[in-house]
């Protein structure tokens, strides 16, 4: 029997936003492993492991955006 255990945190917006960019620069890396590596096991690590991180950043962005707003999916290093 698996236990399934939970963190719940307390994000503002800067660390929210530095979150969903990791998660974005990291499935980035994966998908790029995915498709341009010739060992069969690394493929597959890297697409299951894009599977897992996708679903996590398209929830984590979700309740981020009705949070913060859409502004907080904009990682541009522009100055306002």
């Amino acid at each position: 029997m698996i236990v399934t255990r939970e963190l719940n945190v307390n994000l503002n917006d800067w660390e929210t936003r530095y979150i969903l960019e990791s998660l974005s620069k990291e499935m980035a890396h994966l998908k790029a492993i995915n498709a341009s590596s010739e060992d069969e096991d690394e493929v597959a690590d890297a697409g299951n492991d894009f599977i897992e991180l996708s679903g996590l950043y398209d929830q984590m962005s979700s309740n981020a955006v009705e949070v913060f707003g859409q502004q907080i999916l904009d990682f541009s290093r522009d100055e306002i």
